[in-house]
C-alpha cells in the first residue's frame, strides 16, 4: 500500500489526539509502604547525606532529589512534542502550547512555564493568547494579555492537539470565540531525520500557521510570536550568577537582524536575536583528581581556558526568532528586548497588537537592558474569503559548547558547521539556524513522510501503535541529549576552527558585519560533506563526534550501558552510526582505571570507581568529566553486575548481523573489550568452571534492588546468549580456536540454564529459594529474546519452552496484573508469584517497567515470526503470540498515556496505583525492538 502524506496543513489521522478540554490527571511519585520505609531508612540517611554533599559543592548529583523528602521534580503532566533535534539541546512543550520543559545545558532539567514564551493571534479585531494558562499561574506582569483560559473566550472548547514526532499540530476553530469562520493550524516541525547526521543535529523548529476562512468576507489577520530571553535557569542558577557576575542580572541584550540579499538557495529571513550569558561555578577539579589512569582516548580539549579552570565559566546562549523576509501581502512588525516582568511594557505591546494587529518597525535598531528580556515578532495579513494563507516562525537557540561540571567544553555537533564559538563572527549562528529552518524544513518533512509512510500504512500493526511508535522518539532529543565534536574531530579538521572560518562581507543581512546569507551557505555545504563522511565511518568519532544522552529526567547519567541495552534499538535502527559510536565508547571504557574508592549508597560499603576490565556502567556525569571520569552511579559495586558484559556483547552481534555491510573496522576496535569483559566475568563468577556465571545474592544486575542468588533466568539467559554470540564474533575474526571454546562454554551453559531453571511451565526467577526464586519474571526471556534477534543458537533448549514461558508471564504478568489494576490493561508486571499474587519482596518487582514491557511484547513477535509452518495449529499460535504482544506493549499507551498522563515523558517504572518512578526515561525507546526486523508490508491476519 502506498502512503499518501497529508494535505500540507492537516494532521495526519494517525496522530495521537488530545483535545485541549481534556482533563489533567493528578501525577504522583512512587513510594514505598510503611514498614518498606522503616527498612529503608539506612538507605535515606545515605541518599540524603549524598545528595545534600552534591547540591553543597554546586554538582548535579545522580538523583534528581530535592528538600527533606527527597522528592524528584513533580511536572504538569501531558507534555508534548519537543522542539530540536539531536544533542544541542532541548525545549519542551505541552499539549496547549505551553513553553515548559528545558534542558539546554547539559544535565540540568528545568520544568517551568515561561508564559511570555507564546503565540497569539487577532482576528476581527478581537486579539487572544493561544495559551490555556490558568489566572492564578499568568504573572502580574501580563495580565492585561487576553488569555485562551478566560472564560469568555474558553479556547479549550475549540481546540486539538495532535502529535506524531517530530512534528505536531494544533487545531484552533474561531481561536478568538468572534463568530468568525476561521480556523488555524499550526505545524511544528524539528529537523529529526534518520539516518542524517546533520541536519538532525540542529537546535531549531519551524511553526507553520495555516489560517483557512470558510467564510465569506476577507478577514485581517495577525499572529505574534513573542518569547524570552531565558534559558530556562531556575532561582538557584540566578543566585549562583549573582554571586559570580559584578552586574545586577546574567547579560542580556537583543539586536534585530536581516538575512536578504537574493541568494537562491537561502530563504530570506527577518528576525530578532537574544543573547544571554549566565555565569556558573566550577562544580569539579579535574587538577585534585589524580585516581584516574591514563585514558585510552585522549583527553577532551579545554574550549574555556587552560587545563585548569577558573573558579567559575560563562555559559552563553543565543535564541533567534525568525520570518520570511519580503513576503508578499504579509507585514511584518517586532518589538525587540521588552521586558516581561514590567507591567506597564507588557500592556504596551498587547495594546498595540490587540489594537492595530501589529507593532513598531523591524528597522535593525539594537537595545540592550539589564534585567529580564524578551522579543516579539508579529506578521499580519489578510485572509480573503474562501481561500487560506500560511504564516512561519522559526525559532533556534546557539550553545555552542557543552560545558561540563569540570569547566572544559567541547563544541556541540550543530556548531562545528558555523564559525568557531570564539571568534566574533558566532553572532551569525542562531539568525542562520533559524533561517536555515526556514528554508530546509518542508525538504525535512518530506523525508519525515518517507520514513514514516510505511509504518503509518503497515496492513502488520495496529494503529494505536502507529503514533506510539513515532512518539517515544521524543527521548532522543528532549533526553538531556549531548553530542558533541571531540578532540580527535577536531585534529581531523571536522571542526570550523578560526582558520577556516567563512569570510563575511559587510551588507544589508547581517548581525553587525556579519552576513548571514553567506554563514547558511557555507554551512549547509559543510552539512553535506560531513553527513555523505558520517555514513560510513563504522561509529568513529572523528567523524560522528561523541553521542551522550542520560538515563533519565531524574537519573543524571549519561548512557547507562544496561538500559542503553534496550533503548539502543531506536538508535540501531534510526541512527546507525551513532550506535556504533556509543559502542566503541564502552568498549573503551573497559580499559579504564579509577581506583576513587566510594562509599556506595546501596549497603553503605566501599568500592573502587572503575576497575580495570570491566565494562562501564555509564559514561559518567554532566556534573564531572564524561567519558574520562566514568561510573557516575555510586548505588551498587556495578564491576560486580553480571549483566553488563553480555549486553555489550549482543548489542555489538545485532550491529554486525548483516554482513554485506562491511564494518571490519568497527569489530576491530571493540573485539578486544568484548574479549577482556567477556573472560574478566567467566573468571570471576563461573569458578568452578562450568560455562554459566552466577549471581551473588545481591542485585548484581539492571534490577538493583532485586536480588537473584545462583543460575538466574535473566542474567543467565543473558550469558548464554553473549556467548554464543562470542563464538560468531571470533569465527568473523578468523580466530576459530577462540570461537570453538566459546561455542562449547554456550553449550555447557545452555543445558545447566535449562536444568537448574525449568519448572515445566516457565523459567524460576533464580536457582536459590532464598528470594522467591519460583517468581514469574516478566523479563525472565530477555537472552532467548536476543538470540532471536540476532540469529544466533536459542537460549532455550526447546522452542515450546519459550512458548510456554510467554503464555505463563501473559497470564499471570499481564492478564492478572490487569485484573489486580481494576481491569485497565497496564503493562507487564516485573514479578508475579505461582498462586497469582504480585511477587512484594521488593520495590522493582512490584513494578511495571515500561521499557521491558516493550522489550517482553518485542519477544511474543520475535517468537510468533520463528513460526514459519502453515497449519492451522501454526497459524493459531502465530497469531496468539502476535496479539499478545501488541496487547502487552498496549498497557504501556492506555495506562502511562491515556490515563496517567505520562505522555512524552514515559517513566521507568509505575505502581499499581500509577504512581511512578523516574518521569522521562531512556528504556522505553526499546519499542523500536518491536519493528526492528519486521516486514511492515505483511498481511499477518
Amino acid at each position: 500500500m502506498s502512503y499518501t502524506p497529508p494535505t500540507s496543513h492537516a494532521p495526519p489521522p494517525q496522530a495521537w489526539e488530545l483535545p485541549f478540554s481534556r482533563e489533567d490527571p493528578n501525577m504522583s511519585v512512587s513510594l514505598p509502604g510503611v514498614v518498606d520505609t522503616i527498612k529503608l531508612l539506612p538507605l535515606a540517611r545515605r541518599v540524603g547525606s549524598y545528595v545534600y554533599k552534591e547540591h553543597r559543592a554546586g554538582r548535579t548529583p545522580i538523583f534528581d532529589l530535592n528538600g527533606i523528602t527527597l522528592s524528584p521534580p513533580l511536572p504538569r503532566s501531558n507534555a508534548g512534542v519537543p522542539l530540536g533535534g539531536i544533542g544541542g539541546g532541548a525545549i519542551g512543550r505541552g499539549f496547549r502550547g505551553e513553553f515548559r520543559r528545558w534542558s539546554i545545558t547539559p544535565g540540568r532539567y528545568r520544568h517551568s512555564v515561561i508564559a511570555g514564551n507564546t503565540f497569539s493571534v487577532r482576528v476581527g479585531g478581537k486579539a487572544v493568547v493561544l495559551s490555556m494558562e490558568a489566572a492564578n499561574d499568568i504573572p502580574r506582569s501580563m495580565k492585561t494579555w487576553t488569555w485562551g483560559s478566560s472564560p469568555d473566550i474558553d479556547l479549550a472548547a475549540r481546540s486539538t492537539y495532535h502529535a506524531l514526532f517530530p512534528r505536531s499540530w494544533t487545531v484552533y476553530s474561531d481561536p478568538t470565540n468572534s463568530n468568525s469562520r476561521i480556523e488555524i493550524t499550526s505545524k511544528q516541525v524539528s529537523p529529526f531525520i534518520p539516518d542524517n547526521y546533520t541536519d538532525s543535529s540542529l537546535p531549531t523548529a519551524v511553526f507553520e500557521f495555516t489560517i483557512v476562512n470558510s467564510g465569506d468576507k476577507d478577514e485581517d489577520v495577525s499572529l505574534m510570536f513573542t518569547f524570552e530571553n531565558n534559558d530556562g535557569g531556575d532561582e538557584k542558577d540566578e543566585a549562583e550568577h549573582l554571586r559570580n557576575n559584578s552586574s545586577t542580572a546574567p547579560r542580556r541584550h537583543a539586536s534585530t537582524f536581516d538575512a536578504s540579499g537574493g541568494n537562491g538557495s537561502v530563504v530570506e529571513s527577518a528576525g530578532i536575536s537574544m543573547r544571554h550569558t549566565r555565569r556558573r561555578k566550577i562544580a569539579f577539579e579535574k587538577g585534585e583528581d589524580e585516581r584516574m589512569s591514563t585514558p585510552v582516548k585522549e583527553p577532551f580539549c579545554s574550549c574555556t581556558g587552560p587545563l585548569k579552570p577558573p573558579a567559575t565559566y560563562e555559559e552563553k546562549t543565543t535564541f533567534a526568532m525568525a520570518v520570511p523576509g519580503q513576503e508578499d501581502g504579509v507585514d511584518v512588525s517586532a518589538s525587540v528586548g521588552f521586558d516581561p516582568t514590567n507591567a506597564v511594557a507588557c500592556e504596551q505591546l498587547w495594546t498595540a497588537f490587540a489594537n492595530d494587529g501589529r507593532l513598531g518597525e523591524l528597522n535593525g535598531d539594537v537595545k540592550s537592558t539589564v534585567g529580564e528580556q524578551a522579543s516579539a515578532l508579529c506578521q499580519k495579513t489578510t485572509v480573503k474569503a474562501n481561500s487560506s494563507v500560511t504564516l512561519k516562525f522559526s525559532l533556534s537557540w546557539d550553545s555552542p559548547l557543552a560545558i561540563f561540571g569540570c569547566g572544559d567544553g567541547l563544541p556541540r555537533r550543530h556548531s562545528i558547521f558555523f564559525p568557531n564559538p570564539a571568534s566574533s563572527q558566532s553572532s551569525a549562528t542562531a539568525p542562520a539556524l533559524a533561517t536555515i529552518a526556514l528554508t530546509k524544513y518542508m525538504s525535512w518533512e518530506s523525508e519525515i513522510d518517507a520514513w514514516q509512510g510505511p509504518v503509518l500504512t503497515s496492513p502488520a500493526v495496529p494503529s494505536w501503535f502507529k503514533n506510539q511508535l513515532f512518539n517515544e522518539l521524543y527521548y532522543l532529543t528532549d533526553g538531556g541529549c549531548v553530542w558533541v565534536d571531540s578532540t580527535q574531530a577536531r585534529k581531523n579538521d571536522r571542526g570550523a576552527g578560526e582558520g577556516d572560518a567563512v569570510k563575511m562581507d559587510r551588507n544589508s543581512g547581517s548581525v553587525g558585519d556579519v552576513d548571514i546569507l553567506a554563514v547558511c551557505v557555507a554551512a549547509m555545504a559543510k552539512m553535506e560533506e560531513i553527513n555523505k563522511a558520517s555514513q560510513t565511518a563504522q561509529g568513529d568519532s572523528a567523524v560522528i563526534g561523541e553521542f551522550l544522552y542520560l538515563e533519565g529526567h531524574e537519573y543524571i547519567m549519561y548512557n547507562t550501558s544496561d538500559v542503553h541495552f534496550y533503548a539502543s534499538f531506536a538508535l540501531a535502527k534510526l541512527f546507525p552510526q551513532i550506535q556504533l559510536s556509543v559502542l566503541r565508547d564502552f568498549g573503551l571504557s573497559v580499559f579504564q582505571e579509577d581506583i576513587e574508592e566510594r562509599k556506595l549508597l546501596g549497603e553503605g560499603e566501599r568500592a573502587l570507581r572503575k576497575v580495570n576490565g570491566a565494562l562501564v556502567h555509564d559514561l559518567g556525569s554532566p556534573s564531572e568529566y564524561p567519558i574520562l571520569k566514568v561510573n557516575a552511579y555510586n548505588f551498587q559495586d556495578v564491576s560486580r553486575w553480571k549483566d553488563l558484559p553480555s549486553k555489550f556483547v549482543l548489542m555489538i552481534v545485532r550491529e554486525v548481523k548483516d554482513e554485506s555491510v562491511d564494518k571490519t573496522a568497527f569489530l576491530k576496535a571493540v573485539w578486544p573489550a568484548m574479549q577482556s569483559c567477556m573472560d574478566r566475568a567467566a573468571t570471576l563468577w563461573d569458578s568452578d568452571n562450568t560455562g554459566m556465571i552466577k549471581n551473588e545474592g545481591f542485585p548484581d544486575q539492571t534490577y538493583d534492588v532485586w536480588i537473584a542468588d545462583g543460575v538466574s533466568a535473566y542474567t543467565g539467559g543473558l550469558w548464554v546468549a553473549a556467548l554464543f554470540g562470542m563464538s560468531k564474533i571470533a569465527a568473523r575474526m578468523e580466530d576459530m580456536e577462540r570461537s570453538l571454546s566459546y561455542l562449547d562454554k554456550a553449550k555447557r551453559a545452555k543445558a545447566i540454564y535449562n536444568e537448574t531453571l525449568w519448572n515445566g511451565e516457565y523459567y524460576n526467577y533464580s536457582e536459590k529459594g532464598r528470594y522467591n526464586s519460583g517468581s514469574i519474571m516478566a523479563d525472565q526471556l530477555c537472552g532467548q529474546w536476543w538470540t532471536r534477534i540476532c540469529g544466533l543458537e536459542n537460549v532455550c533448549d526447546e522452542d515450546v519452552k519459550a512458548k510456554s514461558s510467554l503464555r505463563k508471564i501473559h497470564e499471570y504478568n499481564v492478564v492478572r496484573w490487569k485484573e489486580l489494576c481494576g481491569g485497565v490493561l497496564n503493562g507487564a508486571v516485573n514479578g508475579m508469584k505461582p498462586d497469582g499474587t504480585v511477587d512484594s519482596s521488593c520495590l522493582q518487582s512490584m513494578e511495571v517497567w515500561t521499557g521491558t514491557t516493550y522489550g517482553l511484547a518485542s519477544e511474543f513477535l520475535c517468537e510468533a515470526s520463528a513460526i514459519k509452518g502453515d497449519s492451522e495449529e501454526e497459524k493459531k499460535e502465530r497469531a496468539w503470540l502476535w496479539n499478545a504482544g501488541f496487547e502487552t506493549a498496549r498497557g504501556v499507551k492506555e495506562a502511562g498515556w491515556e490515563q496517567y498522563g505520562f505522555g512524552f515523558a514515559t517513566p521507568e517504572a509505575w505502581d499499581r496505583n500509577g504512581a511512578y518512578r523516574s518521569l522521562g526515561y531512556m528504556r522505553p525507546l526499546s519499542i523500536w525492538s518491536m519493528v526492528y526486523d519486521m516486514d511492515l508490508s505483511e498481511e499477518w491476519f
